[in-house]
This record gives C-alpha cells, structure tokens and sequence, in this order.
C-alpha cells in the first residue's frame, strides 16, 4: 500500500514565487507524493494550519499584515511538530536568526535554488528507515 501523500503549504505574498513553486513540486515529483496548498498572507496559512495541519510548511519571513516570525511562533503554538522552513528574500541575518530561534528547522534566500528545495523537501518528509512516516498526530 502507498503512502498517503505528503502535505506541503507554502505561505508567501509573492503569487509568482508561489507559482513557480507549486508548478516545481507538482512536475517533478511521482504523482500523489505532495499535495501542495498556499496562503497569500499570514493569517489564511494559520487558517489552513488550524484546519488540517500539513507536514511541511515553506514561510516567507517578509509579508505584510503578519511578518513570518509571528507566523511561526503562532505555528509553534499550534502544532510544534510541523518542520517549518522560513524564505528569506533580504540579507539581514537578524530576522533569519530569529526565525531558528522561534523553531524553524532551515531556511532558504530567494531566488530560491530548487535543488536546495529538493534536499529540503527530502530531508524533512522523508522518514528515516526503520521508522514509520511522520510526526504522530493528535
């Protein structure tokens, strides 16, 4: 029996980053290994959190209405298992910083390197052998 396919929300302002990233995902993966979901801004991805909580979150820390650092503490509060990975299109490493003080379990500069997303993706939903898959859910 396959496993059931993996839930990847991508949280970010940018719709085109968000596009190329959902495109990425959906191409060059095996059909049913990620369903990918998106929230524009902050509070609609801690509504999808709250709502059925994915395996994987990728967070823009530069957003308006709600920056990702109070998106993250606010996904810690709900589910602390969630690995969350933080995108960072700025070169101050202080809000970087903050965000793996906050939990986050890495982070990536934009433009983003879509190996990188790879090695990413692989690292954080891929259970390790001997292991069943995933965090267990309450």
């Amino acid at each position: 029996m396959a496993d059931a396919p993996k839930r990847i929300l991508i949280i970010d302002d940018d719709a085109a980053l968000v596009d190329v990233l959902r495109e990425y995902i959906d191409t060059h993966f095996a059909q049913n290994t990620y369903i990918v979901e998106t929230a524009g801004n902050g509070p609609d991805g801690l509504r999808v959190v709250r709502g059925q909580r994915p395996d994987l979150v990728i967070l823009d820390i530069e957003m308006p209405e709600m920056n990702g650092v109070e998106v993250l503490k606010q996904i810690r509060a709900i589910d602390p298992r969630i690995p969350v990975i933080m995108l960072t299109g700025t070169a101050d490493m202080t809000a970087t910083a903050a965000t793996l003080e906050h939990g986050a379990v890495s982070y990536a500069p934009k433009p983003l390197n879509l190996q990188y997303l790879d090695h990413l993706l692989a690292l954080y939903l891929t259970p390790p052998r001997g292991r069943p898959s995933g965090p267990p859910r309450l």
